[in-house]
């Protein structure tokens, strides 16, 4: 068995060499200086990321948020956990969300009776609605470039790039699977416990949803390098799943 698990880890480590090659000119000099062969998969992995955004975000945050869909402005309301860690050595910042609605407007609830005949256990079942979604984020070492990529409970499946300017983040994200369209996510950074979510959903439809979230640190994470790259804060399941 071990046999089998190096041999799989080795020919990962030549597909990600290959790849990284075949991308662009090799560096001519590692790290320490020394010459290096073209020919030869370089298998020194990368630094851990070490970005002040990156490592700011680890943590446990509280999470407000309210959406505006079409007409309906502030047609529904919601609360959440988000929790933040260093994976994978520190090539990849995983983010967990879970959370649960907390108001949905009158306004949108008559509109979902009278247009689309919804019974009061379908609106109920509504308020009671609890979801979740994974994100996957890292920085793409040939070009500075933010990538992310981001699962959620309704089978959705986004994937993003974007950039990084001063204290605003921001991504383009395309979704599928069983999510259609595309959006635009600004992370502005208040200070190092507080930022301000929005994010402008193009639905396929031609109509407009936008989110609005507040996060506000509950926990920091952890002040030692081992444990904030190698460690994960809450063995034996994701953060944020209850």
């Amino acid at each position: 068995m071990l046999s089998v698990v190096l041999t799989i880890a080795m020919l990962a480590l030549a597909s990600c060499a290959a790849e990284q090659g075949a991308s662009g000119t090799p560096p001519a000099a590692d790290r320490a200086g020394r010459a290096v062969d073209a020919n030869v998969p370089a298998l020194e992995p990368l630094a851990a990321l070490s970005d002040d955004w990156s490592r700011g975000l680890v943590g446990q945050w509280e999470i407000t948020a309210e959406s505006d869909l079409a007409q309906f402005k502030g047609w529904v309301k919601g609360r959440g956990q988000m929790d933040a860690e260093m994976v994978l050595g520190g090539q990849f910042l995983v983010i967990t969300k879970a959370g649960q609605m907390t108001e949905l407007s009158d306004e949108y609830v008559q509109y979902l009776k009278k247009t689309l005949h919804a019974s009061d256990e379908d609106i109920q079942a509504l308020r009671n609605l609890h979801f979740g979604d994974l994100e996957l984020r890292t920085i793409d070492p040939k070009t500075g470039q933010i990538v992310v990529y981001l699962f959620d409970s309704w089978r959705c499946v986004a994937t993003g790039t974007g950039k990084l300017e001063g204290d605003r983040e921001t991504i383009e994200w395309r979704w599928s699977v069983a999510g259609e369209g595309t959006s635009v996510r600004v992370t502005e950074k208040v200070s190092n416990d507080e930022f301000i979510v929005t994010e402008k959903y193009a639905l396929t439809d031609g109509s407009i949803m936008l989110d609005r979230a507040r996060m506000v640190r509950k926990e920091s994470g952890p002040d030692n390098e081992s444990q904030l790259y190698n460690e994960p804060r809450h063995p034996g399941h994701l953060p944020g799943e209850v």
